[in-house]
């Protein structure tokens, strides 16, 4: 049974929206809203909604669906604090001790005990496997766990999570930035993906122009299409 998208016109294109059991990405440069989509994405449906945020704090991911009018009973957890709490305020305390003179043994012993390194990639795959059915999860984004793990950490928990996300029918949305990785890593995930959509966003003179590309449904490539887009009041909004 296909799960809706949360934009009507990209259903139309789906044969009624994303098909259940599968792992889909949205990709695009910075501003042209991949963040919008997740969030659009995240508020709609009879499933449990879970949002992994990795650049946003709990509140501004709320924020930005009240700003929207979207319902906000999505689960919402905060990699983004997390890794701050856990590696960079600990980084902090090791700078601050070797700026007070302590010894170089003493700073090594202190991080031998108090910085054993948290792996946010294992943690991000047992709270998803910790989730029941039915559910739609979203990751946004992908590059805080590459950038930390390598493509070949990221592409091992992505067939785990596929795996989990087909079993129980589920749905999982992974958003990922556009021209950052090199299009070996590029290529090495939208081949892992069911459904693939890309979001460009070209100026033309005095003005912006947004196309949003699916660009890939597995056994579907009929469906493959370009439409403009805007955002406006209601998120994401087709031009068919």
């Amino acid at each position: 049974m296909p799960l809706t998208s949360g934009i009507r016109e990209l259903d139309n294109v789906l044969g009624g929206g994303f098909i259940e059991g599968t792992l889909c990405a949205v990709v695009g440069p910075p501003g042209s809203g991949c963040g919008v989509f997740a969030r659009q994405f995240a508020s709609v449906g009879p499933e449990k909604s879970y949002y992994f945020s990795t650049n946003d704090a709990s509140e501004e991911v709320y924020n930005s669906l009240k700003r929207f009018g979207w319902r906000t009973d999505t689960t919402v957890i905060d990699i983004g604090d997390k890794y701050h709490d856990t590696v960079l305020l600990r980084r902090l305390e090791v700078t601050k001790y070797r700026q007070e003179g302590l010894k170089v043994k003493d700073v090594h012993d202190y991080e031998e005990t108090s910085s054993r390194p948290f792996n946010f990639l294992t943690y991000l795959t047992h709270e998803i496997f910790r989730i029941k059915p039915p559910f739609r999860v979203i990751v946004d984004s992908l590059d805080f766990f590459i950038d930390n793990y390598g493509v070949e950490d990221v592409l091992g928990a992505l067939r785990t999570l596929r795996t989990y996300t087909r079993r129980n029918s589920g749905l999982l949305l992974v958003t990922l930035t556009k021209g950052v990785f090199e299009p070996r890593i590029q290529n090495s995930i939208d081949a892992l993906m069911d459904t693939l959509i890309e979001l460009e966003r070209a100026r033309v003179g005095k003005k912006f122009e947004s196309n949003l590309i699916v660009s890939k449904v597995k056994n579907y490539p009929e469906r493959s299409k370009i439409m403009q887009y805007f955002v406006g009041e209601g998120g994401i909004t087709l031009m068919e």
